[in-house]
């Protein structure tokens, strides 16, 4: 049996932080990883640039299904947020790049942020396993006095005895970058309970006739998650993308923990999208009136052109049960208001959440209730820590969940040390 001061199971971005907090302090730190590389999922951020900070920071950027959830993540900040990370990273090497307060590394590759961190993990004396996974952990209880004194970990290469655990293995999303959800498991042998695991920062499949017709095209709007009984969840404007199997784009990521929390509970939530979010009710309507006495335009679809993506003019005309070739002077005044308040307030009703396959972080995992936030550690075990998205906390796009990898990653790693390090 192999034996360290501290194991870290999952050697993704918080895995990384800890290890490297820890190993600075002195203490002998060993990662498990499952895949074969450390910080996989590092390499798919940012669109293969990395966002890994931003310099806008604010507890609503944080979520969780606990109602303490983004004071929680708040408080962890403001012990180690996003000016720490980048002068951190700067002393490593990783120089930034800000665009709207994006933060990104100078190279533009989130290569370049994987690589310096594992040279800086590797210059310590961090013991690193790749291709092994964690399934197993217990408690130790030591015979003579009948305490408690460390942790059991069963591998599937090895068995490892060590003084302080922390999970960082990540939660359900993205299972070709390791994201298995094997944490929740040990999690709760270890005595937790579980907020059900849900994809967040995803799409939303739709189950509509005009799926086909919009397929492919890309539009500035501003889309709504209502709850079944109509209470506004959250909303989020940009450039929203209507795909064939449903709509897409970051507002509608921004709004999709609500919608997937919403589906599990059998809430019947609701989405509310405004294609033409730079004009009123009135205006479209006045100008579809306008439009429809016009002699140049000969059908239904004519009187759209010039203000929707032909694609998207056709999805809404199946949408308002309209013929696309339906002559003008036959589109009633009725219509005529059901065109423009769909427009406006286009109704539409998830049947699902994009999977954890497509999902870029996973909202639900450890209760944080059930975890001290000035340390990271268990309430309920003692020395075990958790890092990174395991815990249930979600930030928004934009460097967000990497930052709470970092941010937790770093506290429970200088936590841990202090009480093996004497």
């Amino acid at each position: 049996m192999d034996k360290t001061d501290i194991l870290i199971a999952g050697g993704g971005a918080a895995g990384i932080m800890a290890a490297l907090v820890a190993s600075g302090s002195g203490a002998g730190v060993t990662i498990i990883e499952k895949m074969p590389l450390l910080g996989k999922k590092i390499l798919a951020t940012g669109n293969g640039r990395c966002n890994y900070t931003n310099y806008y920071q604010a507890g609503e950027c944080y979520r969780s299904s606990s109602g303490t959830g983004s004071l929680f993540a708040w408080d962890a900040l403001k012990k180690f947020g996003c000016r720490e990370t980048v002068e951190l990273f700067r002393k490593y090497g990783i120089m930034p790049y800000e665009k709207d307060g994006y933060v990104y590394p100078l190279s533009g590759q989130a290569s370049s942020v994987r690589d310096i961190l594992e040279r800086q993990l590797k210059n310590t004396d961090t013991v690193i396993h790749t291709d092994e996974k964690v399934f197993k952990a217990k408690t130790h209880i030591n015979r003579k006095n009948m305490q408690q004194d460390g942790f059991i970990i069963e591998t599937d290469k090895n068995q490892y005895f060590a003084s302080k655990l922390v999970i960082a293995t990540g939660g359900k999303a993205g299972y070709v970058h390791g994201a298995d959800g094997s944490g929740y498991k040990i999690a709760r042998c270890l005595g937790h309970s579980l907020v059900p695991p849900l994809p967040a920062l995803t799409s939303c499949i739709l189950d509509e006739k005009f799926l086909k017709d919009w397929a492919g095209v890309r539009t500035k709007g501003t889309v709504r998650a209502y709850s079944g009984t109509g209470q506004l969840l959250c909303e989020d404007s940009g450039e929203l993308q209507f795909v064939a199997q449903g709509i897409s784009g970051i507002p509608v990521f921004q709004v999709s923990r609500y919608i997937s929390s919403g589906l599990y509970k059998k809430e019947n939530p609701y989405l509310v999208i405004d294609i033409m979010p730079l004009y009123s009710i009135g205006e479209i309507t006045s100008e579809l009136k306008r439009r429809r006495e016009d002699p140049a335009n000969h059908s239904a679809g004519d009187m759209l052109e010039g203000i929707l993506n032909s694609r998207l003019a056709l999805a809404l005309l199946k949408k308002c049960g309209i013929s696309v070739k339906c002559k003008p002077s036959g589109i009633t005044g009725k219509e005529i208001s059901k065109i423009a308040k769909t427009m406006k307030e286009w109704r539409l009703n998830p049947q699902a959440p994009g999977g954890f396959d497509k999902a870029q972080v996973t909202c639900g995992g450890i209760p944080v209730p059930e975890i001290d936030g000035n340390t990271m550690e268990s309430k309920i075990c003692k020395g075990l820590y958790f890092a990174g998205e395991i815990a249930d906390i979600d930030g928004i796009c934009g460097g967000y969940n990497l930052q709470w990898a970092w941010t937790s990653g770093y506290i429970a790693g200088s936590s841990a040390v202090k009480t093996v390090i004497k």
